[in-house]
């Protein structure tokens, strides 16, 4: 049996290696390799594989920050009406802004969408609080519902537009 030739990792010259990218067959050592469903790739190869599957434009994250910040104006009344049932209001408008972003955006994907969503729903709703944000205790029990509410709604969102699309 012919002995291997020795092969060096690709983007690490002087590292030994008997592991190939199983989509270009490039040498890589440990440290290059990256694990995939389907075994393991150099870092290109998943990059190239990333810029396909993410297809938002500019445009698109403008688009899903005005939607947010407007949920977040238009919902923040309700959430010091609420009270305790913001619970059931958050995951509702996280899951519709996600929804509504989702579509306006042509069904496209970005890799930050879902934190341009979350900050914008938190921005709307600061913005509806900034003219009494000074008054009163600090710890009033609006600002737990307002917790309560962002945590709910941002996550929500999240996971939307993160994992489920």
């Amino acid at each position: 049996m012919p002995e291997a030739e020795a092969l060096f990792c690709a983007f690490h010259p002087g590292v030994p290696t008997s592991l190939r990218c199983n989509r270009c067959g490039r040498p890589i050592c440990v440290r290059c390799a990256v694990q995939t469903p389907v075994g393991y790739r150099c870092q290109e190869c998943v990059a190239g594989q990333q810029a396909l599957f993410f297809n938002a434009r500019p445009f698109d994250y403008g688009v899903a920050a005005l939607v947010a910040i407007l949920a977040g104006l238009v919902t923040a009344p309700l959430v010091s009406f609420l009270g305790f049932w913001v619970f059931l209001l958050g995951p509702a408008v996280g899951s519709g802004t996600a929804e509504v972003v989702h579509r306006l955006i042509g069904r496209r994907r970005g890799r930050w969408i879902w934190l341009t969503v979350g900050v914008g729903l938190a921005v709307g709703l600061l913005a509806a609080r900034a003219p009494g944000l000074f008054h009163g205790p600090a710890l009033s029990l609006h600002w737990v519902w307002d917790g309560l509410y962002l945590a709910t709604a941002i996550s929500t969102a999240i996971g939307y537009l993160r994992f489920w699309r």
